[in-house]
């Protein structure tokens, strides 16, 4: 009797959460008769996207459509730029907001400046993040184990951005006492941007940084400057940006001894007194021009730019170029690249490729070389909404996230 009453409200269980589910559910019509029930997770000008258990994210466009029953609330900006938020309603293939407790507005997709989830209201600003991962592991005939770890989080208003980011970076070969470190490095910063007037914007961030094998114990940078959007459109942005900085380096007192005659040798890391450091290595060699002291304390221009393109509503593509020439010597420059291709699964799984590389000029000595290129891929979780703002600013990493209007 007792298994008989459990399995019957866990049936009735079942049902609730079945019955709550499909209420729950948005249904899209096509004009081929054909439907889609999900949830409606993105809008633009072109397309509605729907969420669905087994196909994942399916765009389609709005001259498809025939029929839209959701929940979701919405935002449409008029041309004129009036507001109007309300819930999606699509009859016929006539699309129009529905406001609380008044009358349903029909609009032209067509003719909007901005259609989007209204996952916030429209004066407030909301946050939205990515954590990723990745990670290689191989036995038997080869001992090695990678390690990727990143993440990000923006809050996003209507003329500011403020972000934060992490990663993390280690790989070595063999097992035990025998495995040797190839690569352990662990960037992270913040950043603000806000639109001043027309295409102009104003920022400042603060990075710090640690990569042993390029003898790096810490490096912590602030600054700040001014930019301009020299195109911002609703699927690409392009921004120059210049301004100062300061940066404090850190080196290791550690120094390399070359153990193979190879033109890309590989050494081994060792201590002042000539002892090999256990479990660290390095390819490539270093320059003739290298610094002998233990810390750079510098004040640096900033120049550089950012582009970022979404390439389908649920792809999209990162880069940025930042060169930080130390002021009143020219010869004293770093260089940081980075580019990521981020795609989104679903409405919390997301894959991403990146590339990173970091260039020292003059770097310690010691045998470091100069350049640190990083490639990792992986996957991600998304979490937040960033319905509440739609700025991006320069110089950011971002992840990919359902086109804009």
């Amino acid at each position: 009797m007792k298994m008989t009453r459990v399995g019957t409200a866990a049936a009735i269980v079942l049902v609730l959460l079945t019955v709550t589910g499909a209420a729950r559910a948005d249904q899209v019509a096509l004009n081929n008769g054909d439907r889609l029930t999900g949830v409606v997770v993105a809008l633009s000008r072109t397309a509605v996207t729907v969420d669905t258990e087994f196909a994942g994210r399916v765009p389609v466009k709005w001259s498809g459509v025939s029929g839209v029953t959701a929940t979701v609330p919405v935002r449409a900006t008029l041309a004129s730029g009036e507001i109007v938020e309300g819930t999606l309603a699509v009859a016929d293939g006539h699309v129009s907001v529905q406001r609380a407790g008044d009358r349903a507005v029909a609009i032209d997709v067509s003719t909007l400046r901005a259609f989007e989830i209204a996952s916030a209201p429209a004066s407030a600003a909301a946050w939205h993040g990515t954590l990723n991962a990745g990670v290689d592991i191989s036995r038997g005939n080869s001992e090695t184990s990678t390690i990727t770890t990143s993440g990000t989080a923006t809050r996003l208003g209507r003329r500011d951005r403020f972000g934060l980011f992490g990663t993390y970076l280690f790989s070595d070969v063999g097992t035990g006492t025998a495995a040797t470190t190839t690569a352990r490095t662990s960037r992270g910063g913040m950043r603000y941007d806000h639109d001043v007037f027309g295409r102009l914007f104003g920022f400042g961030f603060g990075d710090v940084e640690n990569d042993p094998l390029q003898l790096l114990d810490l490096r912590i940078v602030g600054g700040g400057g001014a930019g301009a959007h020299l195109v911002k459109t609703d699927d690409t942005q392009f921004n120059l940006f210049a301004g100062v900085s300061y940066a404090s380096d850190s080196y290791a007192a550690t120094s390399t001894t070359t153990t193979t005659p190879t033109s890309s040798p590989t050494t081994p890391v060792t201590n002042p007194a000539g002892k090999v450091v256990p479990g660290l290595s390095r390819g490539g060699s270093p320059p003739a021009v290298v610094r002998t002291s233990l810390s750079r304390q510098v004040g640096e221009w900033l120049a550089g730019q950012d582009f970022t393109h979404q390439l389908s509503d649920n792809v999209n593509l990162t880069e940025g170029l930042t060169i930080y020439p130390a002021i009143g010597d020219s010869q004293d420059y770093r260089v940081s690249l980075d580019l990521a291709l981020s795609a989104q699964v679903n409405s919390w799984l997301q894959w991403n490729v990146t590339v990173a590389d970091r260039y020292l000029h003059i770097p310690p000595a010691g045998g470091a070389v100069q350049n640190d290129k990083f490639i990792t891929t992986g996957l991600g979780i998304t979490f937040g909404h960033g319905g509440g703002g739609t700025y991006t600013g320069a110089d950011a990493p971002r992840a990919a996230t359902p086109r804009k209007p």
